[in-house]
This record gives structure tokens, C-alpha cells and sequence, in this order.
């Protein structure tokens, strides 16, 4: 398939939206679970809550709308593989300090430890591809129980009704836990949390960034793509490859090469130019409001930065995919691998934040080096 520039256009303008939003709220999957585990805090939590919902609701209009249909969700085969790749990430991102969507604004902000995270991340996914022909593929096709992805808008009821039934049980334990008035008062104080310019305000509330950034994930779903973060890198990662070993090393590799399937040569698409701009939309969001610094992490901390990026890389390809494609992407198709993707991931956040670094409690510390 030939891109017209038109899309990449809109690929730069999506990637940019993401990056601007993330760094105004410090949006990052994994600080929301090991902050509700570590400290009972559920602020970025809520905000991930939030951003569900609105994906929820987002992907229900398109498919409702008919500006896409029940086979351009994003699903993949129902394995054992979502739940153990889903674990893994879930304790790479934790030991490296960043998620998929964390470790690239974190990039744009300055902070030199997720530039090694990204490295290592990327290396991963080739290091899988090398080893998934044959062996991966061995391990993993057992673990498959369908081969075809499975969502529950295939169900025969009407697209919007489990969507919204979702949504409004979310909004119901909302509500009981705060009440009508604390309900309302937190969407109030969500929308009018701004100083005078509020581009270069140094924080947005979490909750109005999570929802527009499924307003803009809904926008990419009905007018290009899915959104998807490591897919995208894993590509990058070969693009680099083959200019040293050039396009053979792809097409002679079972797995990168169907991942170039639909390009008419080995080079950068539109989804990797969304997560080139996502960088830099995060840089623009930086420099606007003050916050970016280079930032050069512990010597201590290298080793986690690159066993934990490494081990995310591998991890979203047996999953497959980050916290971003899973919980955008895969919660708003209804995907019954991506919500054992996420279950696995919160349990490996779990398992490093409960025994791994129960005693190192400074991981846990926001400070300049960790960016946490």
C-alpha cells in the first residue's frame, strides 16, 4: 500500500496531540497502578478510568456511525500469550520506570534514562523477532485458545448497548463513592483548572487530558488507524537494522516481514511517524511551559532501564502490545485479549511493587532522575 502525504499529515498531527497531552498531565499507565498500590493515590488512576470510559463511548459512535465496522477493531488471537506477555510488561515498565505511552513523552521532556528505555525497548522487539521463528512460535501457538480475535461487539445486540451499560456502571460507582455533588464538583474543577495561558501552565487536570486524548484516539480510529505504540517501534527498529544490513534482514524474518506486509518497501509509515511526533508534541508541551531540563539519570539506575526496556519489548510482542493499544484500542473494541493483556499487566506492576522493590522505596520518589 502507497501513503499519500495527506495521511502522514494527519499522522504528525495525531502523534503531536498525544505528546502535548501526556506531558501536561505526566500521563503514565504504570504510575497509576503502582501509586494506587504503593500509596492508595488514584489520581493518574482515575484518569485512566476516565480515558476507558471515553474510548468506551468513542469507538461505540464510529462503529454506530458506520465510519468503520466490526472488522476494523483491533483484535488478536485469545491466548495464554496476552496474559504472560501482559505480566511481563507489566514488570518491565515497572523496573524501567515508564509504560510505552510514559517512556517516549518522557523522551521529549529531557530525561536521558527513558532515551536508554526506548533503545533497549526497541531491541527487544527485534530480539523476539529474531527468536520467534522457530522458537516463539512453538511456545506461544500452544497457548492459543482462538485463533481469531474475539470482541463482544459481535455479540447480536445493538453496538452501544455494553459500551454505555459499562460506562454507566463506572459512572454509578462514581458517584457512589463521592456523591452527586463531589461528582459534579470533580468535572467542574477538571474543566477549569487553568492559569492564564494555559499552554505554558505546567499541568493540566489528569482527567480532562485522559479525555481528550480518547477524543483524539476516537478522531484516528475513524479517520486512519488504530492506535498502537510498539508495533510502530518495532518497525522503526528494523527500518535502523536494514540500512546496516540491509532489506533482506527483513524479508528473510518471518515475523518482520509480515509486519511490512502492507508497505510497498521497508521504510517508515504513517504509525511511526505518529510516534516520531508523539516526542516531539511532548518536547513543544516542554518547552511551552518551562519543563524541559536534560536530565541524566543515576548510574545506579542504568541497569533497570535496560533490562526493564528490554523486557518490554519482548513482552509486547507475546502479548501483543503496550498499555496504549490495550486500553485505547483494545477496551474500546471490546477485546477479550486485551482485557487479560491488562490483567496480567496489573499484576506484574503488583509483583515488582509488592516484593521486587518493597525495600528500595526511593524508586517510588518523584525526583528529577526517575521522572516518575
Amino acid at each position: 500500500m502507497a501513503y499519500t502525504w495527506d495521511v502522514f499529515l494527519l499522522a504528525a498531527f495525531f502523534g503531536f496531540a498525544y505528546g502535548f497531552l501526556l506531558q501536561k498531565a505526566d500521563f503514565c499507565f504504570v504510575a497509576s497502578i503502582r501509586d494506587w498500590i504503593s500509596v492508595k493515590d488514584t489520581r493518574i488512576l482515575n484518569g485512566v478510568l476516565v480515558l476507558i470510559g471515553t474510548a468506551l463511548l468513542g469507538w461505540t459512535l464510529v462503529l454506530a456511525t458506520g465510519a468503520r465496522g466490526i472488522a476494523d477493531l483491533w483484535t488478536v488471537p485469545v491466548s495464554g500469550g496476552n496474559l504472560l506477555g501482559g505480566i511481563l510488561f507489566g514488570i518491565g515498565m515497572t523496573i524501567a520506570g515508564g509504560c510505552g505511552s510514559g517512556t517516549l513523552y518522557r523522551c521529549g521532556m529531557g530525561y536521558v534514562q527513558f532515551w536508554l528505555v526506548l533503545v533497549c525497548a526497541i531491541a527487544g522487539n527485534l530480539l523476539f523477532a529474531l527468536v520467534y521463528d522457530p522458537w516463539g512460535k512453538s511456545v506461544l501457538d500452544p497457548l492459543t485458545f482462538a485463533e481469531s480475535g474475539y470482541t463482544l461487539y459481535s455479540l447480536p445486540l445493538p453496538v452501544y448497548v455494553i459500551p454505555v451499560a459499562i460506562v454507566v456502571v463506572m459512572i454509578g460507582i462514581a458517584v457512589a463513592r463521592f456523591g452527586v455533588r463531589g461528582f459534579a464538583q470533580g468535572i467542574k474543577e477538571a474543566l477549569t483548572d487553568w492559569e492564564r495561558n494555559p499552554f505554558k501552565q505546567s499541568h493540566w487536570d489528569i482527567r480532562l487530558v485522559a479525555f481528550l486524548i480518547g477524543v483524539v484516539a476516537t478522531v484516528q480510529f475513524a479517520l486512519m488507524s488504530n492506535v498502537g505504540i510498539t508495533g510502530p517501534e518495532t518497525r522503526i527498529g528494523a527500518v535502523a537494522v536494514a540500512q546496516l544490513l540491509g532489506d533482506d534482514f527483513v524479508y528473510n524474518n518471518t515475523y518482520l516481514n509480515a509486519l511490512f506486509a502492507d508497505f510497498p518497501k521497508v521504510g517508515l509509515g504513517p504509525e511511526e511517524t505518529l510516534v516520531i511526533f508523539l516526542v516531539i508534541g511532548s518536547l513543544a508541551a516542554a518547552l511551552l511551559s518551562g519543563s524541559f531540563k536534560l536530565r541524566l539519570p543515576r548510574k545506579s539506575r542504568l541497569p533497570a532501564a535496560i533490562f526493564g526496556g528490554l523486557l518490554m519489548g519482548v513482552a509486547s510482542r507475546i502479548a501483543p502490545g503496550c498499555n496504549i493499544a490495550n486500553v485505547i484500542t483494545g477496551i474500546g473494541a471490546l477485546s477479550l485479549s486485551s482485557v487479560l493483556v491488562l490483567v496480567g499487566m496489573i499484576i506484574g506492576i503488583f509483583i515488582v511493587v509488592a516484593y521486587v522493590f518493597k525495600m528500595p522505596l526511593m524508586l517510588f520518589q518523584k525526583d528529577d532522575s526517575f521522572g516518575a
